[in-house]
């Protein structure tokens, strides 16, 4: 390892950062936060309860401060994209409107990270990082 390049841990935390400080500045516009996107794309395919959602969207949910979907699904709800009836939510026309909008903004945002890899580049990073979370997990 060449002693300028930055430790793995270090380049991952900064793209985390910089992908979510990037996905609110784009999902601003939308009245949307990041987490209340991967709600609407869950939804998008099917109907769920909050369990459900957790369970999707675990990885960006923070373990140590207990959070759920719930505190996320609220905004949705009182705007209108999400509906509940027996604790079961699903989107709404109007949230299906709203997340066909920002999945072009997100797209945007998507290309723009990506800019200047060359083909392949991008699936073999994913491959590798997943290979490394397999080695550490077990």
């Amino acid at each position: 390892m060449q002693e300028t390049q930055r430790p793995i841990g270090f380049l991952l935390r900064t793209l985390d950062r910089l992908l979510e400080e990037r996905f609110d500045e784009a999902l601003e516009r939308h009245r949307l936060s990041r987490r209340q996107w991967q709600l609407l794309n869950v939804l998008a395919d099917t109907q769920a309860t909050v369990a459900q959602l957790d369970e999707a969207i675990a990885p960006l949910l923070d373990d140590g401060a207990e959070e759920t979907s719930e505190r996320h699904l609220e905004p949705l709800l009182g705007g209108g994209l999400v509906a509940e009836k027996g604790g079961v939510y699903r989107l709404t026309d109007l949230g299906r409107m709203e997340l066909h909008g920002a999945r072009d903004t997100v797209h945007g945002l998507r290309e723009q990270t990506v800019r200047g890899l060359e083909e392949g580049e991008y699936e073999r990073t994913l491959r590798a990082l997943q290979a490394m979370i397999d080695n550490l997990s077990g």
